[in-house]
């Protein structure tokens, strides 16, 4: 179970296979057949995603520019995470770590320097 777990190419995976005894002896070969091919369907079934590292960043933007802002971030493959509506937006931003230098670039050439990203610490 564990060479195909880690032939797979997946990553952080964990894989429990249960087996109701029925009277019938397996053996220890039959066990691993067994076992290793309902790693096997589970494998071919699982949905994958790439998981991308991320730091988190809050941000204060009026309601003009919450269009702009969800542009950008959506450009630079960042999420939303949080947002509360008050006299101005608070935002809670997850920008990916490659991202960055260009999202606050971007964001300060388009908010002529208004808007600034304050980094949260986790």
């Amino acid at each position: 179970m564990l060479a195909q777990l880690m032939g797979a190419g997946i990553g952080e995976i964990t894989a429990v296979v249960v087996r109701y005894y029925g009277g019938i002896m397996l053996g220890t070969g039959g066990l691993v057949k067994a076992y290793g091919g309902g790693v096997q369907q589970g494998l071919k079934q699982l949905a994958r995603m790439r998981k991308v590292p991320m730091q988190q960043f809050s941000l204060l933007c009026d309601y003009a520019q919450l269009s702009d802002i969800e542009r950008l971030v959506q450009r630079y493959d960042g999420k939303i995470t949080e947002s509360q509506y008050l006299d101005r937006i608070s935002l809670t931003l997850a920008i990916p770590f490659g991202q960055i230098d260009g999202f606050r670039q971007n964001l300060s050439d388009f908010s002529r320097g208004m808007l600034t990203l304050v980094l949260l610490t986790p």
